[in-house]
């Protein structure tokens, strides 16, 4: 597919989802509302298409990347009970131990697609548990930082993008 059949692809996809999450965002089918959501969604595809056209994306996950999505849950819920143990001991006079950490990571060539998903991917899963935040991936020296609440494993889904622990 060209790069302007699969731009007009995406816009197509980005308008119903834009004017989706303005009516979320607004949280009322009022008629006003309604109508300034036009003009929202109006305005945010036509960023949508600058940004585009001026940086276009690169970004060619693979289904197996796509599908470790189904551990996050599970991070979420283990991360959550690990923030609840460190907030009763910081109550009780313990500190956290969070700590900054660099990791080998396999971030390919800058402009790869494949490596760029993977990049993007490994940022998205960690930063979304409540325990650790991504902070950068350096691509020529193929690190990866991270600030995490308390020192642990490279996870799973981590390792399968790329970390090596």
């Amino acid at each position: 597919m060209r790069r302007r059949q699969k731009l007009v692809l995406r816009l197509a996809i980005a308008l119903p989802v834009f004017y989706l999450f303005w009516m979320v965002f607004v949280g009322t089918l009022a008629a006003h509302e309604l109508e300034i959501g036009v003009l929202a969604t109006a305005l945010a595809l036509a960023g949508s298409i600058i940004i585009e056209l001026q940086y276009p994306s690169r970004f060619a996950p693979r289904l197996g990347q796509l599908l470790t999505l189904w551990r996050l849950p599970w991070y979420v819920v283990s991360g959550t009970m690990q923030i609840t143990k460190a907030a009763i001991r910081d109550l009780l006079g313990t500190p956290a131990k969070s700590l900054f950490r660099v990791v080998s990571f396999a971030a390919g060539r800058t402009n790869d697609e494949r490596a760029v998903a993977r990049r993007v991917l490994a940022v998205l899963y960690t930063t979304a548990t409540p325990t650790s935040i991504v902070l950068g991936v350096n691509s020529s020296d193929q690190k990866l930082l991270l600030h995490e609440l308390a020192r642990g494993g490279v996870s799973k889904t981590l390792k399968e993008l790329g970390a090596k622990a």
